[in-house]
């Protein structure tokens, strides 16, 4: 018997992120006990505890049955809240869907949409599942180059240039992952609108919102008809597990995603809705998340004092997210690079070029993890450059 994967599938990469992870957590059984990781995108904190007791609560009461596909009315409530108070989208509880995740809103909307010969307009170097998961659909990805010596902004005129009538979908991530890029609010409105007037949706991956450091975050859900929103739990809140998400967008885009949602997961875990609900809602869980963010600002500049200090470094400093994107002056594709840090010297990266081809020579590094880690890390990565001279 043949068994064979649909052409889509075959075709389609693995994550560079999961799969690093999951290298890492191999390792680790294996006994090798001393790896620093500044690969995952995940906050080195625990979730508050007062969300973990709402969701205990919500466990020890009984909330362990299906809940509506859409999300608890609840949770949806609160989300509407949110919405209408830090980014001015005005939206009804109807307008609201909660995903296992913002990865799979995203996959839900783009199931939702794309067609085979629909064109996606990505914005590279980006994150490695906003090109991938359109060409599950048979969707062609188009990639517009944000370029280092441009502060990893895009240029609205290689937009326009790229824009026809196939092109369904264009994907902003602000702040950005992998390069902590903040787009500026008058481009975004200008790409949010050329995307209108050539009847292309844009999709806004808003996870990163709270955690800014220089510049100011904007949805274009706020004031534009043609913005999908996606969000999430789980980089403000340190709810990365927990896998809670949501989207917001026009009605027939949620409704198609409805009928995907029905036919696949069907609903979000019953009890974790209740621990989001908690963070939404509790002075306590916005007081630990601003704490989180604090904690990234003195981490962020240790980060950038340690590149500074290299000779092998160039980085333009990241705006938001908890990444740095420095490029390196050393004859090595990044996948190389990446693999020996790993299996040399014990330190977890993520090759540049997992994020798109002008993410080349370059390593995404995460700073989520303590003072003490981030200082051994870059004294191995500096030990294995050096050694190579």
């Amino acid at each position: 018997m043949n068994l064979n994967l649909s052409a889509n599938i075959e075709a389609l990469e693995a994550s560079a992120t999961e799969e690093l992870d999951n290298a890492v957590k191999r390792m680790r059984r294996a006994g090798i006990d001393d790896i620093i990781s500044l690969g995952v995108g995940e906050p080195e904190f625990d979730t508050p505890p007062n969300i973990v007791k709402a969701a205990q609560y919500g466990l020890e009461s009984g909330q362990t049955r299906y809940q509506p596909t859409a999300g608890d009315y609840e949770l949806r409530m609160e989300i509407c809240k949110k919405l209408q108070l830090e980014n001015q989208i005005e939206v009804s509880v109807e307008d609201v869907i909660v995903t296992p995740g913002a990865k799979f809103a995203i996959y839900l909307a783009a199931q939702a949409i794309l067609e085979p010969g629909d064109q996606v307009i990505v914005l590279d170097p980006s994150w490695v599942s906003h090109s991938s998961i359109p060409k599950i659909m048979g969707a062609e990805v188009k990639r517009i180059i944000c370029p280092e010596s441009n502060s990893f902004q895009p240029d609205i005129n290689q937009i326009r240039e790229q824009m026809s009538s196939v092109v369904k979908l264009l994907i902003l991530n602000s702040p950005c992952n992998p390069t902590g890029a903040v787009f500026d609010k008058d481009l975004i409105r200008s790409i949010t609108e050329l995307a209108c007037d050539n009847n292309t949706l844009v999709l806004s991956d808003e996870i990163y919102e709270n955690i800014i450091f220089e510049g100011e975050h904007y949805s274009p859900g706020s004031e534009y008809s043609n913005v999908i929103t996606v969000n999430g739990f789980s980089k403000k809140y340190a709810m990365t597990g927990w896998r809670l998400g949501y989207a917001t967008g026009p009605q027939e885009i949620l409704e198609g995603m409805i009928k995907i949602y029905q036919h696949s997961v069907s609903c979000v875990t019953a009890f974790a809705q209740s621990g989001a609900v908690e963070a939404l809602r509790s002075e306590e869980s916005q007081y630990a998340a601003n704490e989180m963010v604090q904690a990234y600002r003195r981490k962020r500049k240790l980060m950038m004092e340690y590149l500074e200090r290299s000779d092998f470094f160039k980085c333009e400093i990241a705006q938001g997210a908890f990444y740095c994107f420095p490029s390196y002056n050393f004859p090595k594709p990044s996948l190389e690079v990446a693999n020996d840090l790993l299996n040399e010297v014990h330190v977890a990266t993520v090759p540049g070029v997992a994020f798109g081809s002008s993410g080349e020579n370059h390593l995404r590094l995460s700073y989520v993890s303590s003072h003490e880690d981030l200082a051994e890390a870059f004294n191995r990565i500096e030990g294995y450059f050096n050694s190579r001279v």
